[in-house]
């Protein structure tokens, strides 16, 4: 059956105003200083086609990496995750970064 877990998914566009997408390069090497750091046992990378409104109304359409983290819930993990998508937005210039937490039963 499995135990249960939180699962917190992030969806990281790559698209940038008045600038070239966020190539894999720049992807990984956030990955490798911001997110690892905080999730060491283990994550999930995705490629996806994403659409969103702006806040101007316009709809976009964009190449989007997925962050799938399994981890305990805790305050602390969730802080982590804040800081993951607080830094992405800064670093890249993006207006949101979605976040979905769900607790799904996990087996090994």
């Amino acid at each position: 059956m499995g135990d249960p877990q939180y699962q917190t998914d992030l969806y990281f566009g790559r698209n940038r105003v008045n600038n070239e997408p966020v190539s894999e390069a720049e992807f990984q090497a956030f990955v490798d200083t911001v997110v690892t750091p905080r999730f060491q046992d283990g994550l999930t990378v995705y490629d996806a086609n994403g659409q969103h409104r702006l806040e101007s109304g316009e709809l976009i359409h964009e190449q989007t990496k997925v962050l799938v983290l399994l981890h305990d819930g805790s305050a602390a993990r969730s802080a982590d995750i804040d800081t993951i998508h607080e830094e992405y937005k800064g670093q890249f210039d993006q207006e949101s970064v979605p976040r979905i937490d769900s607790l799904p039963c996990v087996a090994f």
